[in-house]
């Protein structure tokens, strides 16, 4: 992380000399704080950048350059709506805008649709300072598509512009790649079969105690294993080395995992011939292989929003199953909904994972992950201290303890804090303070917390990712 930031600050100043051609608009204050904008772009420093764009924004004057970066802030800061007409401006002004582009790239990725943002993001790697940002996300949304051949050219853009700079290829962007090996030709996650509705039994914990909901998919047309429904999952389906090894796959890279506990997980990649859920079967579909903390000695998965937003998705905890619907049909899934019963309907955003506006115990609205595998909630600990610790009467923070990939982790804990989704009003919460410092940082976005699944569960889910939105049904 200091390696970004340090990058991102060095290259500032190459930001200003782009744009020495623009039009001369932007007077030497902005173009100063502008600079300033695009150093605090590369940190973690989410809300910094978010105020500074607020005083760029109310100085006239401001060229396209200029207004990208204001856009790009707003859009870490979690104000979509916002950020998109602020960035519409920019391409006015300014349309071959390389940061502009890259905003507009990331809007169409958290909106799912992958198409608009590749030809977004092919425009974004010319970015002088955030070239790399660019690259990222122009990988995925080739990834998500999965043509082999198209993903090839990308990362010979991409190798060549980190060869400009003398810098090595991201090893994210190394380790797919040496998964494309003998797939030329080919398209990964390659769906086959048809339907139009698809019901798949939910099972439960493995002690059938667990609030995790679990669905079986058949790998490699063998045996069916039980994987995790984990919406906080950006990937497609993740397995155990147990389960890797009866599979025979030959896992290749290497990585690690960070998130809720107090170690990390090695991960390592391979792909799989086919994926079966019913009629439904994927083909050539990249896995990551990780010991996660709950994976330990088990033969099973967790599958994740890469694979959920390929559909539109109800999750029915009290009738034990999980219906699928075409993405390019959502009037089958909204012909399922009692629409007097609707208690929330509210964006449903995908920044890699599932993400929604909430307000929490009165707090200002901000970004939540969604996570159906989480069995508790957790709020940001410098959230936490701005806006709902100086309310709270001390006796209500306990020790506590949660866990996840990483293991156990103590944490403090606050019982009965209320949420709003929308017009839904959820109280009697336990929300534990948890520093989202890293969940932040590596998608490049503030989120000030995370809603598990003791909000969901209640209620039907439904995911209509198709129009960005998420509907819980009485």
């Amino acid at each position: 992380m200091k390696v970004t930031q340090g990058v991102s600050i060095a290259l500032a100043s190459l930001w200003l000399l782009a744009l020495a051609p623009a039009p001369a608009r932007t007077g030497p204050a902005a173009a100063n704080d502008a600079a300033n904008l695009a150093a605090l772009l590369g940190t973690p420093l989410f809300h910094e950048a978010d105020r500074l764009a607020t005083k760029l924004l109310a100085q006239p004057g401001l060229d396209g350059p200029a207004l990208a970066l204001c856009g790009l802030a707003v859009l870490r800061a979690g104000r979509i709506g916002e950020a998109r007409a602020i960035l519409g401006r920019a391409v006015e002004l300014a349309p071959d805008c390389p940061e502009a582009h890259l905003g507009l790239g990331r809007i169409a990725r958290i909106r799912n649709d992958e198409d608009a943002a590749v030809a977004h993001l092919r425009r974004a790697v010319a970015s002088a300072v955030f070239f790399e940002d660019a690259c990222r996300h122009l990988w995925r949304a080739a990834w998500t598509r999965g043509d082999v051949a198209e993903l090839e050219a990308v990362r010979a853009l991409v190798e060549a512009r980190f060869r400009e700079r003398s810098l090595p290829l991201h090893t994210s962007i190394e380790n797919g790649a040496a998964l494309l090996r003998g797939l030329s030709g080919r398209k990964l996650f390659a769906m086959e079969g048809s339907f139009e509705k698809l019901t798949v039994p939910l099972l439960g914990g493995e002690n059938g105690r667990s609030r995790i909901r679990m669905i079986p998919l058949r790998l490699n047309g063998g045996a069916e294993y039980p994987v995790d429904i984990d919406s906080a999952s950006a990937d497609f389906l993740t397995i155990s080395p147990v389960l890797a090894e009866e599979l025979k796959l030959v896992p290749v890279g290497y990585s690690t995992a960070t998130g809720v506990g107090t170690s990390t997980a090695q991960v390592r990649f391979a792909v799989l011939d086919k994926v079966e859920l019913g009629p439904v079967s994927f083909r050539n579909v990249p896995v990551m292989v990780s010991d996660l903390h709950t994976f330990r000695g088990l033969k099973k998965g967790l599958l994740g929003t890469a694979l959920l937003k390929r559909f539109n998705v109800t999750i029915d905890a009290a009738a034990r199953a999980m219906v699928l619907y075409p993405l390019d049909r959502p009037d089958r899934l909204a012909a399922a909904i009692a629409r007097d019963a609707v208690a929330a309907d509210v964006p449903l955003y995908c920044y890699d994972a599932t993400t929604v506006e909430a307000v929490l115990d009165g707090a200002p609205p901000a970004l939540y992950i969604l996570d159906t595998a989480a069995a508790t909630n957790l709020v940001d600990k410098r959230f936490f201290g701005d806006h709902i610790k100086p309310k709270l009467d001390p006796s209500r923070i306990v020790r506590g303890g949660i866990q996840g990939a990483g293991g156990p982790q103590s944490v403090d804990r606050v019982e009965g804090l209320a949420v709003r989704l929308g017009p839904l009003l959820v109280a009697g919460q336990q929300f534990n303070e948890f520093s989202m410092e890293t969940l932040n940082m590596i998608p490049g976005r503030y989120t000030a917390g995370l809603l598990g699944n003791p909000l969901l569960w209640p209620y039907r889910v439904h995911m209509d990712f198709r129009n960005g939105r998420l509907i819980l049904e009485k």
